[in-house]
């Protein structure tokens, strides 16, 4: 497949219909609801359904595009869906993953939204297209392509107070006015768009007049527009929020998850609202542990959101879907934010947010002058004139920011998402997964057995996922139940049994200095029947986070 590209509705739509029909028995497809426009949502299953039904395997959760222009998140979902079902047979490991675990996916969080920023005329908006949080659009600036020439660009506008100055390093781009500057020509610098209830005099930048942000959305610290803008009115309020969380509270196997955001090229990790000495200590070494991993795979750094990738250092974000998969059901979830037009201009070892507020001029030149020999001519637009229907003559120009910034240009999109997929499957592999060590029946005399069950964790995490899982409850303890036919005594033990839950490795992750390893990830039972020989008992270990395993005995 070609995955040097960006998917419409309906492009997605045929190609995941397509791998349905040639791959029946890995890939389940279903609406779990629909947007605000009634467009599905669609939600993919990925396992083998041949050695069992998904929610008796553990389970990796990823997403993308819940914000409308990030669109490069979609692309990376589907290339990981067709990784996981073009290798399974050829592939050891990953046919033995989709065995043992499944996948849910969803490619694209937000239809409405990203229809808009693919549209011929594209419209940006954060996510939702409804508006919000007023029905009517505010006075001011409202972000338009007003020339119709399928890009929304930057408006510059000669004042002798403005902000900007043509550049000393390059004629085509803009540069900050010193403070003290006050000699030459200068300019003010706005989106491309439209003013409403312009009065001739006064230029303001509106408030959204489609103001949703989904990612302020979920039930986690959620706070009201005043404290949070784009929350919406209260949690999940919007339909495409709470089909994933109704999906996913009702889907308990989930131990881990990515949504895929752009842009940074970074892997980020709650907490969003409070600093890292308040979490757990052993979660915090297991998410410390596996973003290292991700960034050993992917190339990307990683960082806490509430350390070092607040838009504000006296502001957090609150209800965003990480912190809410973490804090509330104990899953060990990431944001990756892809692409990185910055870091692929050579400019390393910064400040994420504290860079996009204040950089080195000769940064500019070097992104620019990267985009000239990688990215398509329209990258960066050199400065015309136009007749502004307001504000009369101006000029159009600088970043086409959908395939430079916000997305990979399209020749990059496939080895973006090519060196992101690993790390998904790097958290499949991490999962933990019940195994039986010993399944063993002694004959005592003629109507007597024991039973002796050992069984084993196999995973890095623990039956429990995380420390914050346990304290939340979230999920039982891993149990063995028996089904026994009516002539079967048990003499010893019970039918049903709490085994406790089994540790993984990264409990094992703290240790100072010492390096022993017990098995603590094994548990013990034992039971003692009054049967003729012959007689057949099923036994059911059962755990939500680690799979159910149901296995056949015969008392011989």
């Amino acid at each position: 497949m070609d995955f040097n590209r960006y998917f419409n509705n309906q492009e997605l739509e045929d190609t995941l219909n397509d791998w349905v029909e040639t791959y029946p028995r890995l890939i389940n497809m279903e609406t779990i609801g629909s947007s605000h426009e009634e467009r599905s949502i669609w939600l993919l299953t990925i396992t083998n359904q041949d050695t069992g039904p998904d929610h008796e395997k553990p389970a990796v959760w990823i997403d993308a595009n819940i914000h409308a222009t990030e669109l490069a998140g979609t692309t990376t979902a589907l290339k990981l869906v067709y990784t996981l079902l073009d290798g399974h047979g050829d592939d050891e490991q990953l046919t033995n993953l989709l065995d043992t675990s499944v996948y849910y996916v969803i490619p694209r969080v937000n239809p409405d939204g990203a229809k808009l920023a693919l549209d011929e005329i594209p419209q940006y908006v954060r996510s939702g297209v409804r508006p919000y949080p007023w029905d009517d659009k505010q006075e001011g600036l409202h972000s338009q392509d007003i020339d119709e020439d399928g890009c929304i660009l930057q408006m510059r506008i000669k004042d002798p107070n403005g902000d900007w100055k043509v550049s000393s390093l390059d004629p085509r781009l803009m540069e900050r006015r010193k403070p003290d500057e006050h000699a030459g020509e200068f300019y003010r610098l706005l989106p491309e768009g439209y003013l409403e209830d312009y009065d001739g005099y006064q230029i303001k930048i509106a408030r959204n007049y489609q103001g949703l942000d989904f990612n302020r959305n979920f039930p986690v610290d959620w706070k009201p527009e005043d404290d949070q803008r784009g929350a919406g009115p209260y949690p999940a309020s919007e339909p495409e929020i709470k089909a994933m969380v109704d999906f996913i509270t009702s889907h308990p196997n989930i131990n881990s998850a990515i949504t895929y955001h752009t842009f940074s090229g970074v892997i980020l990790r709650p907490p969003s609202t409070h600093p890292d000495d308040e979490m757990d200590a052993d979660d915090l070494w297991v998410y410390k542990a596996i973003s290292k991993r991700g960034t050993d795979i992917t190339g990307y750094p990683t960082a806490s959101v509430y350390h070092d990738f607040r838009y504000h250092p006296k502001q957090v974000i609150s209800g965003v879907f990480d912190d809410w998969m973490y804090s509330h059901l104990g899953i060990f979830a990431f944001t990756v934010e892809l692409w990185d037009i910055v870091g692929r201009a050579g400019i390393e070892d910064r400040d994420f947010i504290g860079w996009m507020r204040d950089h080195p001029h000769e940064d500019d030149l070097k992104i620019l002058q990267w985009a000239d020999e990688n990215a398509p001519e329209d990258a960066y637009v050199e400065w015309y004139e136009y007749e502004h229907p307001q504000l009369g003559l101006i000029e159009f120009g600088g970043w086409n920011r959908m395939y430079t910034w916000r997305n990979p240009p399209h020749k990059f999109m496939d080895e973006e998402a090519g060196r992101n997929v690993p790390f998904a499957l790097a958290l499949g592999y991490m999962l933990p997964r019940l195994e039986i060590h010993t399944l063993e029946v002694k004959r005592v005399d003629d109507e007597t057995f024991t039973l002796n069950l050992v069984v084993d964790n196999m995973g890095f995490l623990s039956t429990y996922t995380s420390t914050q899982g346990k304290k939340r409850a979230v999920m039982r303890e891993v149990r063995v139940e028996l089904e026994l036919p009516k002539d079967i005594e048990i003499l010893n033990g019970k039918r049903k049994t709490d085994l406790g839950h089994l540790e993984g490795r990264s409990n094992k992750i703290g240790q100072i200095f010492i390096t022993a390893t017990p098995t603590d990830n094994r548990g013990r039972l034992e039971w003692t029947f009054k049967s003729k020989a012959g007689g057949k008992i099923v036994l059911h270990i059962t755990s939500e986070r680690a799979g159910t395993i149901h296995r056949e005995v015969i008392l011989e």
